[in-house]
């Protein structure tokens, strides 16, 4: 079981870590004794976040089927026990249009990112993930002696995630 939950920003190393893993398994010899699942919050294959780079969705459906990796996308991981992930598939409108108990005997989801423990929850410098919202200069529209630059800045996302977690889904 390889892939991000639901909240991560950056996908590449989730399809890293399931070619290196899939690679040193046939190695040694193992690849086909271990069933491989890639799950992903992404709304398909190879759209990293960023809607897609160049035929990323092609490139990469084609590499996991062969390597024999099956995948769940559009996914939101609703538990994780100690030998399965509980998983959510969304349709287009965000509403569940499957679910998925996926056995592991080794598992690697990236988890989401959020912005550090000191500033969560500070209405007005933080969006809810904990990142610092800035205006077109770089400071905080409500406190403008506080500058941010790089990864803590709250980007808007392209478009809306589907795959809220499950902690934060709307009713």
């Amino acid at each position: 079981m390889v892939g991000a939950l639901q909240g991560a920003s950056c996908f590449g190393p989730a399809y890293e870590f399931a070619m290196i893993l899939d690679t040193d398994l046939r190695r040694r010899k193992l690849r086909d004794r271990v069933p491989m699942t890639f799950v992903t919050s992404e709304p398909y294959i190879g759209h990293m976040g960023l809607g897609g780079i160049g035929d990323s969705k092609g490139l990469l459906e084609s590499e996991l089927r062969k390597r024999h990796i099956k995948w769940v996308d559009n996914a939101r991981v609703t538990s994780v026990d100690q030998d399965k992930v509980n998983v959510e598939q969304l349709d287009e409108k965000g509403r569940v249009a499957n679910t998925h108990e996926l056995p592991f005997a080794y598992s690697m989801l990236i988890p989401p990112f959020a912005g550090v423990d000191a500033v969560q929850g500070i209405e007005g410098l933080v969006n809810p993930g904990g990142f610092i919202l800035i205006d077109k200069h770089q400071r905080n529209p409500k406190w403008p002696n506080i500058l941010a630059a790089g990864v803590c800045v709250a980007i808007p996302p392209s478009r809306p995630p589907r795959c809220l977690p499950a902690h934060r889904r709307p009713d």
